[in-house]
């Protein structure tokens, strides 16, 4: 957002043609490996500086990429201080340089990234959160997502069943879809909970439904409320998914973010995804 960091901590897409290079940056074209915890939440190990074998969370809603302040501190790293912002407020934060940024075959030097305590992470995932891996580390490439044989393909893949087109904003992946079909923007965040609605910059759809539960929820940046709804379709490009539970969130952000929601792509029961940030197409697989 303009001159302030947008993280989406809440909780890819790809596509390329067989003769592209792998862009700068890659030290090899394996496949990484990862852990999926609660369905949808991707933790792959990685390194920053000296510190090996750290647990990254994989989500292209955070932008920029995140470290726990814990993994600073043992790397001695010079801290600035920067404001997140969120969908209920914004908490302070740091920015930092770090020296190495590796994650599988992608590695970033003197690359910067913001400082923040992740220790809410144990809350929903039993081993530690070290980082949080944006698009800003694995978007300068194509690469696939599988999330039925556990890895993640970097460099160029063949395309998928399902195509549409996607457009980064301020550093997150936007979709265009339909809910119960109204035209909507939504981010494509590989670590949302659920399909997540904004009131009251959301779309009009959610004037048609019926909450079937509200509940207070907390989040390190405060309280706030979320009503459960069930929309009758989500539609992307040619494909609908058929009664879609929904959260219809209150957000407090400013109203200069440029979209309506968040969209998770494995709980919509995606098991491929490739995304191609450079083309701007997102492929997916049921």
């Amino acid at each position: 957002m303009r001159g302030r960091n947008l993280c989406l901590l809440s909780l890819l897409m790809l596509l390329a043609l067989a003769v592209e290079p792998l862009a700068r940056g890659y030290t090899d074209a394996r496949p990484l490996r990862f852990d999926l915890y609660r369905d949808y939440l991707i933790v792959a190990r990685g390194s920053v500086g000296s510190q090996k074998g750290l647990n990254f969370l994989l989500d292209t809603g955070t932008s920029p990429t995140v470290l726990d302040r814990r993994v600073a501190q043992k790397l001695h790293l010079q801290e600035r201080p920067s404001v997140l912002a969120g969908i209920n407020g914004r908490v302070q934060a740091g920015q930092a340089t770090v020296p190495s940024l590796q994650f599988g075959p992608i590695r970033r030097d003197d690359f910067a990234v913001v400082v923040e305590d992740l220790s809410f992470f144990s809350k929903a995932i039993p081993v530690p959160i070290d980082g949080v891996i944006g698009l800003d580390v694995v978007g300068q490439s194509p690469f696939e997502i599988d999330y039925a044989a556990s890895r993640i393909l970097f460099g160029p893949i063949p395309s998928l069943k399902n195509s549409l087109p996607l457009e980064m904003r301020a550093g997150l992946p936007i979709v265009t879809a339909e809910l119960d079909h109204i035209s909507t923007h939504l981010v494509l965040d590989t670590a949302a909970s659920s399909l997540i609605v904004f009131a009251p910059q959301g779309p009009a759809v959610v004037s048609r439904v019926k909450a079937t539960a509200v509940q207070q929820s907390s989040s390190r940046m405060g309280e706030f409320e979320r009503k459960q709804v069930l929309l009758n379709s989500l539609t992307l490009g040619q494909t609908e998914f058929r009664r879609q539970p929904a959260l219809l969130v209150q957000s407090r952000w400013d109203g200069t973010e440029d979209f309506d929601g968040l969209m998770s792509p494995a709980l919509l029961g995606i098991t491929k995804l490739a995304i191609d940030v450079q083309r701007g197409v997102l492929e997916f697989s049921r």
